[in-house]
């Protein structure tokens, strides 16, 4: 697991060493173990590796056998020993006994079409210097991100934006359509970043650069999820064995380093069934770590703790309380873009505290987005099996509804769920998932700010996702815009930054591109199971497929959600934090939103009558974005 980072000028001029060291240097906490930098004329390589598999041979940047191809890589791949093994059989030198080198001559005997022999999660460049050629590519799902800008000078990429800015001929200026987007969901959808010109390389998609004519070509997509109808003629028997089998060896596969390792247990199934497998696979006893909370509403320790006793692994509790906030701002700079997800603080003190017994963990990140995990998710289920006349006037009611304190408020949740009914299934969708409305952005923003945030229509990208699953109920394309949204652009980038800014690798066994294709192969009504007057519950085939491995108070309980409770820090400890931000000269300066119905939703918060936290927690980070980018 590595930060890379690299420039390649198509103006001949050669790279400025100083300049690489710099960016190599923004990157140090993603790799402490080592720096290579190598340079060749107008091409320019740097990483800074954590040392996982074969910790003494594996350095980088490193090159085939003649020198003519130079890779800088980020990642594992997990199915490196068999790709090895074919490496040597057709007669390529193997110098090392990791996982890097497979890249450089697997691109030497296929090109871009390496990828489809990976299995694992990466980002990496691979310079082709005969070509005069940079090929850049990203993992399947997106657990590894790819920065990249490209200009009249060249092209320059890196793990993280920090690194990318530390290029001279990279500029800053605000991309004030992607803060549009960041204000609807609460991050920037893949291309774009918040800063115009820097892009993020989409999941599953690789670019090429042709240095001796400045031209970029791609992105180019070289994965897709299954399409068309779900797989029929199978049992459910059948499918959970095989959900068993995949699982199982994702994990194997996923267990194998030459540092200590565990798993981050939230208590939840995801997390539960890869502690699972992982205590009858590994080596040696397991190390579990879970975040525990002072507020039961958002506390899942027990769980975690019940889940630990019953494979008996070694197991640490992380406490986060409302200092939390203190790391706002270190994360605010390890993103490089505004990202919203109050989650982000837990995951930075349990991956801190992971760090200190372990340097790899696994994960249940995935579960939700291929089993139907999310309320939403069930939400959009329950909806569907109801008449158009029903929705209209369970629609109204939620119009009458206002709203109330409390994040986690039955009363608020009922609200959102009413309220968006008579909509047609993706608006319905979108309402479910937006921070703030298009009528909410509408009267946020200022005129000129509105113009740009609201020009964009999100469905678009969405419809694009769910492009040959018209066969599938909307619930089962939802999962699929999810998948290719909302994990990658939420969940995997809180994941990765929080995780490297302590050095920590982690690793998702749900995120095997095996156990995705399955899932999406199953037929969508596997995943669920209807219940008289409640939402209907996901994840039945997975609760089914392990139900004897399972605490049955984790076999029986609602989805929580990882989170922290940033609406009553916002309403208490840190109230007086957060109108010194919003309200600040600074902030209001900008002309970006309108202070009154700031006011408004600060009062309304603090004073108990609703609940804006997330809203709120939003603003406050895109500020501090801009101070960090310094716009």
């Amino acid at each position: 697991m590595c930060g890379i980072a690299g420039i390649i000028r198509s103006d001949e001029r050669p790279v400025d060493r100083d300049v690489l060291a710099r960016m190599a240097a923004r990157l140090v906490h993603r790799g402490p173990d080592q720096e290579g930098v190598w340079l060749d004329g107008a091409a320019g390589l740097a990483v800074r590796r954590l040392a996982v598999i074969d910790p003494e041979g594996s350095r980088q940047p490193l090159s085939n056998e003649d020198g003519s191809v130079w890779l800088a890589y980020n990642g594992e791949i997990y199915n490196y020993r068999a790709l090895r093994a074919d490496l040597s059989a057709r007669g390529h030198t193997l110098r090392s006994a990791g996982d890097s080198e497979v890249l450089v001559h697997l691109y030497e005997d296929h090109g871009p079409d390496l990828l489809g022999h990976l299995g694992g999660m990466f980002a990496f460049a691979v310079w082709d210097g005969r070509r005069r050629r940079l090929l850049v590519a990203r993992d399947r799902l997106g657990q590894k991100p790819l920065y990249w800008w490209h200009g009249p000078q060249g092209f320059v990429f890196a793990s993280e934006v920090a690194a990318l800015l530390e290029c001279p001929d990279v500029p800053r200026e605000a991309d004030c359509r992607a803060l549009g987007r960041f204000l609807r969901f609460g991050y920037v959808p893949a291309p774009e970043t918040g800063l115009a010109g820097i892009r993020k390389l989409p999941p599953a998609h690789y670019l090429e650069f042709d240095a001796a004519r400045g031209r970029v070509s791609g992105p180019t997509r070289y994965w897709d999820i299954p399409r068309g109808p779900a797989e029929s003629g199978t049992s459910a028997a059948e499918w959970r064995e095989r959900l068993r089998a995949a699982l199982t060896e994702a994990v194997r596969s996923q267990l194998a380093a030459d540092v200590p390792l565990g798993v981050l247990l939230s208590g939840g199934m995801d997390s539960s069934v890869v502690t699972a497998l992982a205590a009858a696979g590994a080596p040696a006893p397991l190390r579990t770590f879970t975040v525990r909370f002072g507020d039961a509403g958002w506390d899942e320790s027990a769980y975690a703790r019940a889940v630990a006793r019953r494979f008996g692994t070694d197991h640490t509790e992380v406490s986060v309380e409302p200092r939390g906030v203190e790391v706002l701002g270190e994360l605010v700079e390890r993103h490089g873009e505004p990202f919203a997800d109050s989650s982000s603080i837990a995951m930075y003190y349990l991956a801190r505290e992971a760090r200190r017994q372990v340097t790899v963990a696994l994960s249940g990140d995935g579960g939700d987005e291929s089993f139907g995990g999310y309320p939403r998710h069930a939400a959009l289920a329950m909806s569907e099996g109801m008449g158009p006349r029903g929705r209209r006037l369970l629609a109204r009611l939620g119009r009458r509804m206002a709203p109330r304190a409390g994040r986690k408020s039955r009363w608020n949740a009922a609200r959102r769920f009413l309220t968006a009914l008579d909509l047609d299934p993706l608006p319905r969708y979108l309402a479910w998932r937006s921070l703030f409305s298009a009528e909410d952005l509408a009267a946020l923003a200022t005129p000129e700010f509105a113009a740009a945030a609201l020009a964009d229509d999100p469905l678009t990208a969405w419809r694009g996702a769910i492009a040959g699953l018209e066969s599938r109920p909307w619930v089962d394309r939802a999962m699929a815009i999810d998948l290719a949204d909302y994990l990658p652009n939420d969940c995997l980038a809180k994941a990765d930054v929080a995780s490297m800014r302590h050095s920590l690798e982690v690793r998702s066994p749900m995120l095997d591109h095996r156990v995705v294709e399955l899932a999406r192969r199953m037929p969508a009504d596997l995943k669920w199971r209807r219940r008289l007057g409640r939402l209907p519950q996901g994840k039945a085939i997975l609760r089914e497929a392990f139900a004897r491995d399972l605490p049955p108070s984790v076999l029986r309980r609602r989805k929580m959600g990882f989170g922290v409770p940033v609406s009553r820090w916002l309403a208490t400890e840190h109230a007086d934090w957060m109108r010194g931000i919003l309200l600040d000269r600074r902030t209001l300066a900008r002309g970006l939103t309108r202070r009154g119905f700031v006011e408004e939703m600060i009062a309304a918060h603090t004073a108990l009558r609703a609940d804006y936290g997330e809203r709120l927690w939003a603003l406050v980070c895109l500020e501090l974005w801009f101070r960090w980018a310094g716009l």
